[in-house]
């Protein structure tokens, strides 16, 4: 039987100090604001920071907002908190989680000596960002909150000009092969898979099924026979549900964003695929896909 050590009575004084402070529950001192445009970074400082990093840190901030606005013209939310913290890494983003507490966010492990070029070139920002274009799934449909943070990471860094369109299709096509190699847990489906992903160490599969979706989504989109010019898109279909939806109480799963993706499109695309995917046991095939003339649009700005 194994025993475990106990609490003296001061110690369970302290701890309990500890979790009633404001920095236990992620209510730090009064954030500093960056104004941008059509939003404001609620700037999180969580450790010490010189002001020569501060600036650094502002202008790669300042830098993915513009880079992130690229999907359909503002970002996610009107305010965005952007808590920082440093961590001894040998690359500029080692890691980075989303907030879902409000004021919903990104929090941002860093090492704050790195330079600029390096934060504005590492995709963790633009992957972490997307991911509040819609409300959290649950762990049961994680593989589509995942599947559009991957998909938007590559897109939006082409826009920018960060990658060139060739280099992201061979992000996206390097993916889709670590998702096809990804093949232990092929008696799972997706959906099955996706709230165990983390202790089965599937992330390949969850991640780029997900924005394999994603793709094929936004191409069938740009393909329906709608005559409208320009065609309609997987950035004009969140601009709309940011509109009318982001912003309330529902408790959303993945196939009810799917299917109200469905009714502000006037489609029937998300939800059928949507289907298809959860009882994929494997990576859908994606070459043809990677090869659509489509693609050029979606990576141009």
């Amino acid at each position: 039987m194994q025993h475990t050590s106990p609490v003296s009575l001061s110690g369970l004084y302290v701890l309990a100090l500890l979790l009633l402070s404001p920095l236990a529950n992620g209510a730090h001192l009064p954030y500093e604001r960056l104004e941008l445009p059509g939003c404001v970074f609620l700037l999180d400082w969580r450790g010490k920071f010189s002001n020569t990093q501060k600036t650094k840190l502002k202008t790669w901030l300042a830098s993915v907002a513009n880079t992130v606005s690229l999907l359909h013209g503002t970002l996610p939310r009107a305010e965005i908190r952007i808590a920082l913290q440093p961590y001894p890494a040998k690359s500029a983003v080692p890691f980075a989680r989303v907030l879902r507490q409000e004021p919903e966010g990104v929090l941002f492990y860093i090492n704050p000596d790195r330079p600029v070029d390096e934060y504005i070139n590492d995709w963790t920002a633009y992957h972490e960002l997307s991911h509040l274009f819609i409300p959290y799934p649950g762990n049961a449909d994680i593989w589509f909150s995942e599947g559009l943070a991957s998909y938007y990471q590559n897109v939006l860094q082409a826009r920018a000009g960060i990658l060139t369109k060739d280099e992201a299709r061979q992000k996206f096509r390097a993916g889709f092969e670590r998702g096809q190699n990804d093949s232990g847990h092929a008696q799972l489906t997706l959906g099955e898979l996706s709230p165990v992903m983390r202790d089965k160490h599937a992330f390949m599969r969850v991640y780029w099924s997900g924005a394999l979706y994603f793709l094929q989504a936004d191409l069938l989109l740009r393909n329906l026979p709608t005559g409208s010019n320009p065609p309609l898109t997987l950035d004009d279909v969140l601009r709309e549900f940011g509109l009318c939806c982001l912003d309330s109480s529902q408790q959303w799963s993945g196939s009810a964003i799917a299917a109200e993706f469905d009714r502000l499109s006037g489609s029937d695309i998300f939800t059928p695929l949507y289907h298809d995917f959860e009882q994929s046991t494997a990576i859908p095939a994606y070459q043809k896909l990677l090869e659509a003339p489509e693609i050029d649009a979606i990576l141009t700005p």
